[in-house]
């Protein structure tokens, strides 16, 4: 029997396991669905995200191993919207994580925070991908 204190029962935080990749899912669901959005017509967006959160959920134990399960997750996620979306033949030139930047941050206008935060990086990291994807645009030439 559990033991009580005062005539309650202590609580216990709830086990992972129970959770699962859903607390996950509600907390990112819907800049993962527009990052889905922005690359696929809406009912592929919603199938991708599913196809996404159906794989984590069977891999969640590896996931939670991972030095960060953010990531993990946003891993999966591109994979599975990438998977249907081809190649991003515009930036194909950019390597991944400069894609993602640009997408997230310059096409759908999500902070600087909330990309590391969603895609399991360094604050830092993202700011260089932006600093380089930024340096990698073509300059106008001048005619004189």
């Amino acid at each position: 029997m559990p033991p009580y204190r005062h005539g309650h029962r202590r609580c216990r935080p709830p086990r992972p396991d129970l959770v699962g990749p859903w607390a996950l899912r509600d907390l990112h669901y819907a800049r993962y669905l527009r990052y889905a959005a922005a690359l696929l017509p809406a009912a592929d967006a919603c199938t991708a995200i599913d196809e996404a959160f159906d794989e984590l959920t069977e891999t969640w134990s590896h996931v939670l191993a991972a030095p960060s399960p953010a990531a993990c997750a946003w891993q999966v996620v591109r994979r599975c919207v990438r998977t249907l979306a081809g190649p991003l033949k515009p930036v194909a030139h950019l390597a991944e994580p400069q894609q993602d930047v640009l997408v997230l941050h310059l096409v759908l206008d999500l902070p600087e925070t909330e990309v590391a935060e969603l895609t399991g990086t360094d604050l830092a990291a993202v700011q260089m991908h932006l600093r380089s994807v930024r340096a990698a645009r073509p300059q106008p030439t001048t005619t004189t």
